[in-house]
């Protein structure tokens, strides 16, 4: 779920959207419906292309990306499953994102990433093949979602005091500073000289260095002479900021001690602590927002797949994937542990097949608070009425084409040539 819900929550690279067109030779068709919101088998198809080239442009490991492509119209599936839930109950809550919002919030994309001009935008979304429309809409959707999710998810996260201390007490380790050092180095260069003159150069100037200003006198005449670097401010470093032959000469050192000459990049290396810090463990109140963000993260991701199956409860779906993707429910399962494997949660379902099912909403629960929706906007078919007539009208956000605009393929049946014509949640074939 959380892989697919980072979609919801953060702008993806503009690189990666990659607005590939379907093959003009497949037959649209809707794939997905929740409530009035439909995805068709175009939306797949790209949204698909676009999981792939973010894959194949990412910097996880290789045969972790083999894995992901081998189930990409899963993983797909799913996102679009899952976006469609959280935007049909936008559509109930009566959300609307003005203008306004809009352009603050592609302003602030185009600050993330260092994007100044309007040209440079042109150009950004030319590289990465995607329409300005595409652009914004994208952005209109993550608002929708971040509106949701921070109406009913954010509500429910508690974070207590008591838990956040304890936590601190149970893990001292996370929030223990190393040992730091604040150093500045010469170097004694290598260049047009034996190495026999370097080091006995290194060896005289450290002597001098140790005895007083007249060390410091000389390094400034020997680095107008090049022989020497003027003094470099290194700053703070701790354990593994430095080459490890350096780190093991100056990480013993006390206070205003000099190392011995050490062979690196350069030459000969004289390195000074200037000012030493042992190691410590940060106080409480050092560190008390560190803990409660990362608390919060842990409790939301908690928290999403529980809404996720709320939604998923009290909405009309109907679902007719393709044949790839007929088992995406179950893709978020074999996800790796981590901040990306929290897959819907979905006790007692069933694998799906790649022809239609149809799920009522389940109203025999009583309905959490924070899912009340505003009057007459949320559906609710009761047991004994018919189930909704798509057969006569097409759902709000998609228009019948005419017999002309369809792409039928005289020789490629669809895949789901078993499913009964007469079902009434069967929507006609659409043309992009």
């Amino acid at each position: 779920m959380a892989s697919s819900i980072s979609r919801f929550l953060f702008l993806p690279a503009l690189t990666l959207w990659l607005a590939a067109a379907p093959a003009a030779a497949t037959v649209n068709r809707i794939v997905l419906r929740v409530n009035d919101r439909i995805a068709t088998l175009h939306d797949y198809e790209r949204r698909k292309a676009e999981k792939v080239v973010a894959l194949q442009r990412s910097n996880l490991p290789q045969s972790e990306v083999q894995e992901r492509l081998a189930r990409v119209g899963e993983l797909t599936m799913k996102e679009l499953y899952e976006e469609l839930l959280v935007l049909a109950r936008a559509d109930q809550l009566d959300f609307r994102i003005t203008p306004e919002v809009l352009e603050n919030a592609v302003q602030r994309t185009k600050e993330s990433f260092g994007i100044e001009s309007e040209e440079d935008f042109q150009q950004a979304l030319v590289s990465s093949g995607m329409e300005r429309e595409d652009f914004l809409e994208q952005v209109r959707t993550n608002l929708l979602i971040q509106q949701v999710m921070g109406r009913e998810v954010q509500p429910r996260i508690v974070v207590k005091e008591e838990d956040l201390r304890r936590y601190y007490q149970a893990h001292p380790e996370e929030f223990r500073l190393p040992v730091r050092l604040r150093l500045r180095e010469v170097v004694v260069l290598d260049a047009d000289a034996s190495p026999g003159e370097v080091e006995e150069l290194a060896r005289d100037l450290r002597q001098a260095l140790l005895e007083g200003e007249e060390g410091e006198e000389r390094i400034a005449g020997l680095a107008e002479e090049g022989r020497t670097t003027p003094w470099i401010d290194l700053g703070w470093v701790g354990p593994g900021d430095l080459d490890r032959e350096l780190e093991a000469a100056v990480f013993d050192l006390a206070e205003g001690e000099i190392s011995p000459p050490v062979r690196a990049r350069g030459g000969l290396h004289l390195i000074r602590v200037m000012e030493r810090r042992e190691a410590e463990l940060q106080e409480f109140a050092e560190v008390r927002d560190q803990i409660e963000a990362r608390e919060r993260d842990r409790l939301f991701r908690k928290e999403v797949p529980e809404y996720m199956a709320e939604l998923e409860r009290k909405s009309y779906i109907v679902l007719k994937p393709p044949p790839e993707a007929a088992g995406f429910r179950g893709a978020g399962a074999r996800q790796p542990a981590g901040p990306e494997a929290a897959p819907l949660a979905e006790p007692g379902s069933v694998p799906l097949s790649a022809g239609e099912l149809e799920l009522e909403p389940d109203d025999a629960g009583s309905e959490p608070e924070p899912m009340d929706a505003p009057a007459g906007t949320e559906p609710e078919p009761a047991a004994s009425e018919p189930e909704p007539d798509n057969a006569g009208s097409e759902p709000e956000p998609v228009d019948t084409p005419t017999e002309a605009e369809l792409e039928p393929v005289a020789s490629e049946p669809e895949p789901d040539d078993a499913a009964p014509e007469s079902e009434p949640a069967v929507e006609p074939p659409l043309s992009d």
